[in-house]
Order: C-alpha cells, then structure tokens, then sequence
C-alpha cells in the first residue's frame, strides 16, 4: 500500500524502486509485481553491501534504458521469489491487517499490522500507556525528504541546525536514515 500510494501521489515521478533486501527476505518478489504490471516501472530487490547498492543501481538504469519494467532480484543469495513461507505463515497467523500512519505520508488504508486478539495478551496496547504525537520540529522536511520530493540540502535546517551530533528529524536520527547518509556521503 505504501509504493502504491507514491506511484499514485502527483508530487514525484517515479522512475524505479530499489526494493529492501531485508522486507523481501520475508515476503519476497512477488508482491511488488503490481508496481511493474500496472505502473510500467521497474523494480530491483537489493543487498546492503557497496557492491549491492552499485549492481542494484546498474540493473534498475539498464531495465529502463531498455524500457523494461520487471521485478529482479540483485540479492539472490538471499530473497527468493516466494519468500520465506514459514516467517508469512507466521505473520498471517499472529496479526491482523490495520491502517496505518506512515511518517511524511500520513495515513494508509491497510498497510500495518496489529497483533490478534488471540495474542492479546502480547499486544502491548493493553498497558494503556500514553504514547504522544510526535511532529517534526519546525522547518525539518523530513517528510518530503522521505517522499522524494526534496533532497536533504533543500531543507532550511541541514548542515545548519540538523546534524548527526544534534538531529532534528528522523531521516537524521538513524545512520540509516536519508539526511544522515547524505550528511556522511556529501
């Protein structure tokens, strides 16, 4: 539901999606297929080693240098097309499908999960503990740097106010996160 919801957004033209290894180790290939069959654009399931990153990257260009829309997998040595039935079995047998918020997009009709009531006593709901809006702080754009609408420079608060040593928002929080590799790497 989230791919679907940008590739249906009119702020950015999508041209190709580098898929998570680590998600499609789950779920596998198969349920991006949609985004190449309806959308028309091509799709690479990557590892996170330099080497992954830079054949991912080479196997998205020449897919749409070839005007081609498929579902490949660079990281093979670990995602399968139909990915791993024991972790899905699981999955489905534990949590139900809900709708979610989703930082920078807001919400999404039935893109997260909830434990079941079966597994009630697990769910940690039942400590009704009050957990607080988070927003982000005035100026941070992490949201449309999340989106693709932005690169981290465009936003008034990197380098400046937002470093690694003082994040402002989530995509500077983690090393993970877009600011912070932009940081890094810029």
């Amino acid at each position: 539901p989230a791919m679907k919801t940008l590739l249906e957004g009119k702020e950015v033209n999508i041209d190709g999606f580098i898929c998570p290894g680590h998600v499609s180790a789950i779920i596998g290939s198969k349920p991006y297929n949609f985004i190449t069959t309806q959308y028309k654009v091509p799709c690479v399931i990557c590892g996170f080693e330099p080497l992954d990153i830079l054949q991912s990257i080479y196997m998205l260009v020449k897919q749409i240098e070839d005007s081609r829309a498929e579902v490949e997998i660079q990281y093979e040595r670990v995602v399968k097309p139909e990915g791993n039935k024991i972790a899905l079995d699981k999955i489905k047998e534990a949590f139900k499908v809900i709708d979610s918020d989703w930082r920078g997009i807001g919400n999404i009709p039935l893109s997260g999960l909830e434990i079941k009531d079966k597994y009630g006593k697990f769910n940690a709901r039942k400590f009704e503990v009050e957990i607080e809006e988070t927003k982000e702080p005035k100026g941070c754009r992490c949201g449309e740097v999340l989106r693709g609408v932005i690169i981290p420079p465009e936003c008034s608060l990197f380098r400046k106010v937002c470093t690694p040593e003082n994040p402002q928002g989530a995509c500077m929080v983690s090393t993970e996160g877009t600011c912070a590799a932009y940081y890094k790497y810029n």
